[in-house]
């Protein structure tokens, strides 16, 4: 089950690291950013409890965070979908 909330984890990722995308959902609904935020929590939780890795949770709870600044927010986006990929590939017990 982590595996496939990781997965879900990596797509809104990427999909926020989309520059249209990533904007609208920013400058657009601001609240989404803190839902999505919210939704890291929950991951950074399950996987705590499951000793799975926990950088790609804490890395979208700060990539959620830094909206105010365009570019950074790509990125960080960009860079927490990378840390979630290699997370579903080398944690043990995931597909």
């Amino acid at each position: 089950m982590l595996s496939r909330i990781k997965w879900l984890s990596f797509s809104i990722e990427l999909f926020l690291a989309v520059p249209i995308f990533g904007n609208i959902a920013g400058e657009s609904i601001p609240f989404l950013l803190c839902l999505i935020a919210l939704w890291h929590a929950s991951v950074l939780y399950i996987s705590r409890s499951e000793d799975q890795p926990i950088l790609g949770s804490i890395l979208g709870i700060l990539a959620s965070f830094l909206n105010f600044f365009p570019i950074i927010r790509l990125i960080a986006h960009a860079i927490t979908a990378i840390v979630l990929i290699f997370e579903i590939q080398k944690a043990p017990g995931m597909e």
